[in-house]
């Protein structure tokens, strides 16, 4: 019983395959889901040990990041239809949930977010997480929960353990959905996780008591013993450290193109970087319409 990661086989690597096939947002989106979805056990646990955690490479904004993004709506889905749930992306576009799911016996449902940040990300603020929001986003469903990669998180105290308590949101990162399918256990076995409580005396709660508190409700939920359960959560954090050192061999190729630039190249970075073009359009247009304005006043006083 344990994860196996399989290097090779990465949702960014079919993210690259299908932006340089020019495909655009919404096919490639189907192409993604359909990937995921006939993904094997291995290939699964393989993308969900390294899911949420969007590659420096991509630009802001960029399709790249995107569809990204996109795919971890697809991969919580998909995770929840082999714990056994009837799991589906939300088609709504705003003030939903990204996946509506349902099942077990007594039947419950529940809806689940997806997050992915980037491993350079410093700020982990508790309202980016939306706790409260998707706990009215449920809309008549039993329970919510939020995944998001575990270096997503904040790593000490914070008071979105305790809002993740208070709104009844339980909080995930992609490797628990991986143990719990790896466990081979079903939804009714799974909802005494999603009505859990956290015992918390102040208005933040510590990342170490949350998640040692999870794990030990999962272990007994899942007949997990404690050997099994470090050893397959150490390979997941094991992926994790190695998906980091990629990130920084990305950074340390790009600081080696920058030195190897000449004059001309680097202002051009630095001015691009700045946004100086940008910041000088936005003024000459204000002066623009300010002096246009100035002269309408002029216009009606004469």
């Amino acid at each position: 019983m344990g994860i196996e990661v399989n290097m090779y086989f990465s949702i960014d690597s079919v993210v690259d395959r299908l932006v340089r096939k020019g495909f655009l947002f919404d096919r490639a989106a189907v192409e993604l889901d359909k990937t995921i979805q006939g993904a094997d056990d291995d290939e699964f646990s393989s993308l969900l040990v390294r899911a949420g955690c969007i590659p420096e490479r991509y630009s802001h904004d960029s399709t790249e990041e995107k569809l990204y993004a996109k795919a971890m709506d697809s991969i919580v889905a998909e995770s929840l239809r082999r714990l056994g749930y009837e799991a589906e992306v939300s088609q709504e576009r705003s003030n939903s949930a990204d996946v509506v799911a349902e099942g077990g016996s007594p039947a419950h449902s529940l809806v689940a977010d997806a997050k992915a940040f980037r491993l350079s990300r410093t700020a982990l603020n508790p309202k980016d997480y939306k706790i409260e929001a998707l706990s009215k986003w449920r809309k008549g469903a039993d329970y919510a929960i939020l995944v998001a990669p575990i270096a997503g998180y904040p790593e000490g105290e914070s008071r979105l353990y305790v809002e993740a308590d208070r709104y009844q949101v339980t909080l995930l990162s992609y490797s628990h959905l991986a143990l719990m399918i790896d466990s081979g256990s079903g939804p009714s076995r799974l909802e005494s996780i999603w009505m859990r409580s956290v015992d918390h005396k102040s208005v933040t709660l510590s990342a170490p008591q949350y998640w040692s508190s999870l794990d030990s409700a999962l272990r007994q939920a899942l007949s997990w013993d404690q050997v099994n359960w470090s050893e397959a959560r150490r390979k997941y954090f094991e992926s994790l450290l190695l998906n980091a050192e990629g990130e920084l061999a990305y950074f340390d190729q790009v600081k080696n193109d920058i030195a190897a630039m000449d004059r001309e190249e680097l202002v051009d970075i630095a001015v691009g970087a700045l946004k100086i073009d940008s910041k000088m359009r936005t003024i000459r247009a204000r002066v623009a319409k300010t002096r246009s304005l100035m002269n309408e006043m002029e216009d009606r006083e004469q």
